[in-house]
């Protein structure tokens, strides 16, 4: 992050990672574990789940279980949003997504008024979907980036207009002036979150997937990328997601105290924070690969989920069902949908094309038919109204 003296004393600062250890050495990482639901040790949260992730005398399946009881008593349970990518056009390089620029394999698509406004109709008439994401690239040229500001911004209005309950997006970095122009169409009450995931809080990490130099590649920008939650909250708004790609950086204890001290900062400031952990997927053109494996991504969830009991794990269907159905009692948002340009259609599974979807999912399942089985396995499901429930909605 940006050197102390160099940054308001509002804004996020990476915690000395030695520093995090030392203290994570003094945590009774059982003695955690055994807390009744709403109590927590005294040390940081950075250290505590520092302490939990590396005593292997605990083992996954008591840190799931330990989280998911500390979850059980957030209301709601669950809510969902789904994702709507509005283009695949993006002026970024990062080495592990299908839309970076230099990928001459990739289809480009740019969805307007009427297909946005389309695709916003089939996910709340024939999904049921009160909450969605709206996604695009990351642009240079400072013009594109206010009209994408601009343009989600209205596309967020329309969204809360027809009804919908719960607003995401991520159109990259963000800075005051272009803040300003979308908060032009939205109220600072509003439940909209910004997601900007840092992708990896290691430099060196981030520079070798992002880019070195932030000339004519946006994301390259470490800094503005990480403050732009603390620019959003100090513009009044409130619902933030961070995240980062699990298996980008090697060091996952380091992501994870990362991740955690974040949360901690923006959760300090008054923020309602979600919490986005992805693992990496397959994506067009690149040697993107899942390295992670099921016990450690779970034991990494469990822990998130249980040091930060106030602040929702996002659960997507970059997973299979099965691995779904392990991980869906640590998260607090349930996210299906798929990563291509204007995806959905009324009477079929959305399309995942990888020449023209940022990567592929391995769970194609219509929104609905996802979110109606775990209603059916007795978890209440906000923002969701199944349409098998609704006589008046005829269903595809």
């Amino acid at each position: 992050m940006r050197d102390q003296s160099a940054t308001a004393s509002s804004d996020f600062v990476k915690p000395d990672f030695a520093a995090v250890q030392k203290e994570a050495g003094t945590v009774d990482a059982r003695a955690a574990l055994a807390l009744p639901v709403g109590q927590e040790l005294a040390a940081g949260r950075p250290a505590v789940a520092l302490a939990l992730w590396q005593d292997r005398t605990i083992s996954t399946g008591e840190l799931i279980a330990a989280a998911e009881a500390r979850c059980a008593a957030r209301e709601p349970r669950l809510h969902t949003f789904v994702p709507l990518y509005t283009t695949n056009h993006c002026d970024s390089e990062c080495k592990m997504c299908s839309m970076r620029k230099g990928n001459t394999r990739m289809e480009r698509k740019f969805s307007g008024r009427n297909e946005i406004l389309e695709q916003l109709d089939i996910l709340y008439t024939h999904e049921g979907i009160r909450g969605v994401g709206f996604l695009t690239g990351e642009y240079q040229d400072k013009y594109t980036r206010l009209s994408t500001a601009f343009r989600i911004g209205w596309a967020m209005r329309q969204a809360l207009d027809m009804g919908f309950e719960r607003i995401y997006f991520n159109i990259g970095s963000m800075e005051p002036d272009e803040i300003n122009v979308l908060g032009e169409w939205i109220r600072p009450a509003e439940p909209v979150t910004m997601c900007v995931f840092q992708e990896s809080y290691d430099r060196e990490t981030y520079k070798r997937f992002m880019g070195r130099t932030p000339q004519e590649v946006p994301k390259a920008d470490f800094d503005r990328r990480v403050v732009s939650f603390d620019r959003w909250l100090d513009a009044g708004f409130r619902y933030v997601n961070p995240g980062v790609l699990v298996g980008l950086h090697d060091d996952l204890a380091a992501e994870l105290v990362d991740l955690v001290a974040h949360g901690a900062h923006l959760h300090a400031r008054g923020a309602v924070v979600d919490l986005s952990l992805p693992r990496m997927r397959p994506a067009n053109a690149s040697r993107d690969t899942t390295r992670v494996t099921d016990d450690d991504y779970l034991r990494m969830l469990a822990v998130v989920a249980f040091t930060c009991p106030e602040q929702r794990l996002v659960l997507t269907t970059r997973e299979p069902q099965e691995f779904q159905d392990k991980a869906v009692g640590l998260a607090g948002v349930f996210s299906p949908g798929s990563p291509d340009v204007a995806p959905y259609r009324a009477d079929t599974e959305a399309q995942n094309d990888a020449n023209t979807s940022q990567f592929l999912v391995a769970d194609l399942r219509r929104p609905r038919h996802i979110l109606s089985r775990l209603q059916a396995n007795g978890m209440r499901v906000d923002h969701f109204v199944d349409p098998a429930s609704l006589a008046t909605v005829p269903i595809s």
